[in-house]
């Protein structure tokens, strides 16, 4: 933070934050409840199989604007996982 350059703006403030890792599932498609509720269930299932402790709930990331057909839409569910169990894709 100390070798980081002052703001030129008083509205613009740097913050630390601190790490964090997740467990994420990438897929196309609308975001309906239906097809979250699919993805969320095969994540959960992958981090069962691998015995990671999940932090808090599921958050969601769509990438695409509205009027990107569906199967070129990028979307996310992310479960934020306890760090002291290492991921192995």
């Amino acid at each position: 933070m100390e070798s980081l350059p002052q703001p030129n703006n008083d509205r613009v403030r740097l913050t630390k934050i601190l790490s964090k890792k997740f467990a994420v599932i990438k897929f196309s498609g609308t975001n309906s409840n239906e097809n979250l509720a699919e993805h969320e269930k095969q994540l959960m299932s992958y981090i069962e199989a691998k015995q990671f402790k999940i932090i808090g709930s599921p958050q969601y990331a769509f990438y695409s604007p509205p009027w990107s057909l569906p199967f070129m839409r990028r979307n996310e569910v992310m479960l934020e996982i306890n760090k002291q169990k290492e991921i192995l894709l």
